[in-house]
């Protein structure tokens, strides 16, 4: 091991815990976008940077070497595309409301309730903050990703009249 190999390894070392710190004190904007009656809670950007970089560090894996494949790298490829797959979705969604229904969207799956079906209104404090909502028998959550928690509650608690559970 040489001093290049040290210098490169504390490099390392130093970006990951730099972009740890980042992750975890930068907040994002503290109110939702409201545009004619529709409000959009994104995924807090700091967030959404990382798993787009992740998805595109993932995805250059995967086709870096294209002919790899024939020589039986494709076992490794197949889980840098599933990792590639799982930053995007995590990086990726958008819960919205208006007077009638509040929707989450991801990929490729939207679920959404109308105000007066919700029956149940959680807050989980285990799981970093996650809304909950129950009614007719399906459920949305909404976890803590998603920018201005507080105000999303407070339009929840008006919204259905019900007082939210905490566990």
């Amino acid at each position: 091991m040489d001093w290049l190999d040290v210098v490169r390894n504390a490099g390392t070392v130093a970006l990951i815990a730099f972009a740890t710190r980042w992750l975890s004190t930068a907040k994002g904007s503290d109110s939702p976008r409201i545009h004619g009656g529709v409000t959009t809670y994104n995924i807090r950007w700091p967030l959404r940077v990382v798993a787009y970089a992740g998805t595109l560090l993932f995805l250059v894996f995967v086709f870096v070497d294209v002919h790899a494949v024939a020589g039986g790298r494709w076992p490794a490829d197949l889980l840098f595309l599933a990792f590639a797959l799982g930053f995007a979705w995590f990086g990726t969604g958008v819960v919205t409301s208006d007077q009638n229904t509040i929707s989450r969207k991801f990929l490729w799956y939207c679920s959404s309730l109308k105000w007066e079906e919700i029956s149940e209104v959680r807050l989980h404090k285990r799981d970093g903050g996650a809304i909950e909502l129950r009614g007719n028998g399906r459920k949305i959550v909404i976890d803590s990703r998603f920018v201005a928690p507080a105000h999303l509650v407070r339009e929840i608690e008006q919204r259905t009249k019900l007082q939210p559970l905490t566990d």
